[in-house]
């Protein structure tokens, strides 16, 4: 599982350095890259919160810690939300839609990183 989602990371690393890229050749365009890349970065802390999640619950369901109570999904909307909200006050610098769409970007990967991985076995 960890190779999986260390590839699906660095791809989500090659996604925002692609948006950075861009961002610099097509000027006219930048308030989109520039919310595909806030919706990146929020995307790629929600999947690292959920890791942290399951590591704990699965921690708990072997018995070798005590299960700590977290607020799981709330954390996580919460990012969105947060995201969401900076573009909409900021519509000049940042695209509303592009980074709702880069906020979904990590399950994506995810699933492409655990195809990928098992068809090479």
């Amino acid at each position: 599982m960890d190779n999986i989602f260390r590839t699906a990371m660095r791809g989500a690393l090659f996604f925002a350095a692609a948006c950075l890229l861009l961002w610099g050749v097509f000027p006219e365009w930048k308030s989109i890259f520039a919310g595909l890349l806030l919706g990146a970065l929020a995307s790629f802390m929600n999947a690292l919160l959920l890791r942290r999640r399951v590591g704990i619950v699965g921690q708990a369901l072997a018995g070798r810690s005590v299960r700590r109570m977290g607020l799981g999904l709330g954390s996580r909307i919460a990012m969105v939300l947060l995201v969401a909200m900076i573009a909409f006050k900021n519509p000049d610098t940042l695209n509303l839609p592009a980074t709702l769409a880069a906020c979904m970007m990590m399950p994506f990967m995810i699933l492409v990183s655990a195809f990928l991985h098992n068809k090479r076995l």
